[in-house]
């Protein structure tokens, strides 16, 4: 017997093929090279391809994948395991071995590899994450241990900007645990201009956004109903759990349709969504930083950065609600970013200029 490579290792195009065309012939299905190429692609089916199969990009890689995945299953289960109808172009085929996983072997290897790849990652990367979460997630396993270890040797070699060293940051695990077992909680809630209140609050959500963790739900005998904002920092002692109210979930795809127009996680009391918020900028730095870390998902370039009759500069239009977020957002940039459209918030960002200048006269 030849002993081959792991045909399912790395991550090349002919892996990926080979991962494919092992999942197909072990269903017992007849399958085509355009089966797979379409499954490759994230098709429904093969009719979905937009031109035959032979003219796709790395066609040669599958075939060679086909190949090399039959060829080891022929010697793992003989001859005679495959049923073959059509010519070269329409050839297709039938796995009727008997043996429902030849390969196992590579496949388990392959899901260990994987395994062994992802477990490092996790202790690579623990400067990205808060120490509770590591505290909570890995207690009493060595992993913790180790991670310790590798950060007081300077062996860490992933970490983020942000200390993560804020007020209550330690009850994240906790609140994870309570929107995963949908668990009301009892929560005690101190703004910084108003007296402390008690909220009995059901909790959907947990986002982060810049270093300040926020968490969202439904907070009985408040509005909004859906996506009342705690900011973490803000809790007074740690939540009690409440076992005699029924929880009450988030309508579907809430908090992805409360997301989509903002930048950041608030949402100002009738404020409206801008279709096209035109922002120029005056240096091809800022433009490219713009450029290549975008203020919202809708960012579009509308004028490439260019000398034009009345300057030099580039523009971009942007939807999204205005709100502290993203008028921070435009002025962390000083003179780079000018608001030229439309006047309505043109004006907005005025006045906010002209009351900061007031305090350096």
């Amino acid at each position: 017997m030849v002993i081959r490579k792991n045909l399912f290792d790395g991550e090349s195009y002919k892996a990926e093929f080979a991962i494919i065309t092992y999942r197909w012939l072990m269903s017992h299905r007849w399958v085509t090279y355009a089966d797979i190429m379409a499954d490759y692609l994230g098709l429904n089916s093969s009719k979905e391809l937009t031109c035959n199969v032979t003219n796709c990009d790395n066609y040669g890689e599958l075939k060679k994948a086909f190949r090399d995945i039959r060829n080891a299953i022929i010697e793992r289960v003989g001859n005679g395991c495959f049923e073959e109808e059509g010519n070269n172009r329409n050839k297709r085929f039938l796995y009727i071995g008997k043996d429902n996983d030849p390969l196992a072997d590579m496949r388990n290897a392959k899901v260990i590899n994987n395994l062994r790849q992802y477990w490092k990652f996790c202790q690579d990367s623990a400067g990205f994450f808060p120490a509770s979460w590591l505290e909570y997630f890995f207690k009493d396993c060595r992993d913790l241990l180790e991670i310790r270890m590798k950060k007081q040797k300077g062996d860490q070699f992933l970490s983020a900007s942000l200390d993560r060293m804020h007020t209550n940051i330690e009850l994240l695990p906790f609140l994870y645990e309570a929107i995963e077992h949908k668990q009301v909680l009892s929560i005690s809630y101190k703004p910084y201009d108003e007296e402390e209140y008690t909220l009995t609050f059901h909790p959907h959500y947990l986002k982060e956004f810049n270093g300040r963790w926020h968490l969202f739900g439904h907070a009985e005998g408040q509005t909004p109903k859906f996506g009342y904002n705690i900011a973490l920092d803000r809790v007074v002692g740690k939540p009690r759990e409440i076992y005699n109210i029924v929880f009450q979930p988030a309508p579907c795809d809430f908090y992805n349709a409360f997301f989509w127009n903002i930048i950041g996680v608030s949402h100002l009391p009738n404020a409206k969504v801008y279709d096209s918020i035109r922002i120029r900028a005056h240096t091809l730095k800022v433009f490219m930083l713009t450029e290549t870390k975008k203020l919202h998902h809708s960012q579009q370039t509308i004028v490439p950065f260019g000398r034009y009759d009345d300057g030099e500069y580039g523009e971009f239009s942007i939807r999204v609600e205005v709100n502290n977020e993203f008028i921070g957002s435009v002025l962390q940039m000083g003179a780079g970013l000018e608001i030229v459209s439309p006047n309505e918030v043109r004006d907005l960002f005025k006045q906010r200029v002209k009351d900061l200048a007031k305090l350096y006269e």
